[in-house]
């Protein structure tokens, strides 16, 4: 057989990346192909190499599904928790019974820790419930706007496990064990008027990278009841 030279700079380029041999089905069967070589006993089976990098690929193949499945399952998961919380919120009859149901029940349905609310003092003031705190609308305004939340985003995901600033530490203590967080902010007639804020001590709970579109559906409806509630 013919030796054929190799241009260096394609030889490199292949040593750099095999995969432009391994996963060439064509380059590939033509490697194989023919096993008349003169010194069979010092080459290396192309066909052991390749079934390797196939078995790797199949197993990240495999892991990759896995993950989409784990996810998958986790978001309807999510879902059905905000659709049953949804559900509750607007049952209850009273201001009193909604924010005792947010603090409390709520936590339990969303699988959080802990859940503190903030609203107006000149709009709440008449209420004392353990986790709920009353502040102006000038600091409630300019904390959400501070945090990013406008009236087209209601919601602000965060993970605080290496959080110094505690931004709203001024308006409502965030606890020690928080790693991750959701604010969500309450309007009535188009104001803000407060927040809530859901703290757990999972960092995989919230995250930036995760969509806040039923976060955002129940920001509306709790917002929407608690206006009618307002005005009933």
């Amino acid at each position: 057989m013919n030796k054929i030279e190799i241009v260096p700079e394609e030889r490199q380029k292949i040593l750099e990346n095999p995969d432009l041999i391994l996963l060439d089905k064509e380059l590939l069967l033509a490697l194989i192909k023919d096993s008349d070589f003169p010194d069979e006993e010092k080459l290396v089976d192309i066909r052991n190499v390749f079934l390797k990098k196939l078995g790797e690929k199949v197993e990240k193949l495999k892991s990759t599904n896995s993950q989409i499945i784990q996810h998958a399952y986790e978001n309807q998961l999510g879902i059905k928790k905000i659709h049953k919380c949804c559900l509750e919120t607007i049952e209850t009859k009273d201001i009193d019974a909604l924010f005792k149901f947010l603090c409390f029940k709520a936590t339990e349905i969303l699988g959080v820790d802990i859940i503190k609310i903030v609203v107006s003092d000149n709009m709440f003031s008449n209420f004392n419930i353990e986790n709920c705190n009353f502040k102006s609308d000038e600091e409630i305004t300019k904390f959400v706007q501070k945090v990013g939340i406008t009236k087209g985003k209601s919601v602000r995901l965060k993970n605080v496990a290496n959080d110094k600033k505690r931004e709203h530490e001024q308006l409502i203590t965030r606890e020690e064990s928080t790693k991750s967080e959701a604010i969500i902010s309450l309007s009535i007639n188009n104001k803000f008027k407060g927040f809530i804020l859901f703290e757990s001590a999972r960092e995989s709970t919230f995250s930036v990278d995760q969509s806040t579109d039923y976060l955002e559906f129940f920001a509306q409806i709790t917002s929407k009841h608690l206006e009618s509630l307002i005005h009933k």
